[in-house]
């Protein structure tokens, strides 16, 4: 009489430990001190970080009455710099850019100034024939007046900046393509908000 088949599958004496040794092989525990470390760090970046500061909602001046029409000085662009930033008193700075090559090197813009912000804001007036065809503008409110971004771990901003288009970017700044400006042909204002 024929033996029954029997559909379990055989055990074999190396099956004891196959888990154990799986965690092994793939450096369990090196990937589980990995994610521990990136969770320290991160308490650490939040530890780390500034206290906030209230917002306030900054009303930007614009105009209902018809009646009444802004009228721009000749051959000028109007840079306005906004920040929610109210209670403090450093300066908004700015830098103006002439290529992708100097872009981010406040050293080497071709414009750089700084100004003081009244009701939120700041303006600078700058004559369109010192602007290249193509410009790229970065500004940041230097809470603390010390003359530099400050920064956090991994060199994420901590004061409020923006850029020309108000471009932004979800790791790092963004690119001088990004933040490119066509030199106007007359007179015009634009805005910039930094936070």
């Amino acid at each position: 009489m024929p033996v029954p088949k029997d559909n379990r599958p055989l055990r074999s004496p190396h099956e004891k430990g196959r888990y154990r040794r799986a965690w092994k092989e793939s450096h369990g525990n090196l990937l589980l001190a990995f994610a521990g470390l990136i969770f320290l760090v991160g308490l650490a970046m939040i530890w780390a970080s500034p206290p906030g500061t209230p917002e306030i909602d900054v009303d930007l001046g614009t105009v209902d009455d018809a009646d009444q029409v802004v009228t721009l000085p000749p051959n000028v662009i109007l840079i306005r710099v906004a920040t929610s930033q109210l209670t403090s008193e450093g300066p908004i700075r700015i830098a103006v850019y002439d290529s992708a090559k100097t872009f981010g090197n406040p050293e080497q813009a071709i414009i750089k100034d700084s100004l003081v912000p009244i009701d939120g804001f700041v303006v600078w007036e700058i004559k369109l024939d010192f602007l290249p065809e193509q410009f790229a503008i970065a500004a940041y409110h230097d809470l603390d007046d010390n003359g530099e971004l400050n920064r956090a771990l991994f060199n994420a901003p901590v004061e409020p900046y923006g850029f020309s288009n108000n471009a932004r970017s979800l790791v790092g700044p963004p690119t001088y393509e990004q933040t490119i400006m066509q030199r106007p042909t007359e007179s015009t204002a634009i805005e910039i908000r930094v936070y």
